[in-house]
């Protein structure tokens, strides 16, 4: 939404000359594309990755130690 550098005016996307004082607009950058984060239950795969890491570790950790026996 380009605002006039001349009176301050807003105009809509797809104006090239302000509509009140018909002074050219600055063109306006594209936009870039955001990345698209994967979520899962509204958190990143990341973060369930980490989670079920830890719970494998709270799992297996106690057994592997049993068996080397510490």
């Amino acid at each position: 939404m380009p605002t006039c550098p001349n009176c301050g005016t807003w105009n809509p996307d797809d104006k090239v000359v302000c509509w009140r004082c018909q002074t050219p607009l600055p063109k306006q950058e594209p936009r870039k594309k955001s990345s698209k984060r994967r979520l899962f239950l509204g958190m990143p795969l990341w973060v369930w990755g980490f989670f079920l890491l830890l719970l494998l570790l709270n799992f297996f950790l106690p057994l592997i130690l049993r068996w080397v026996g510490m």
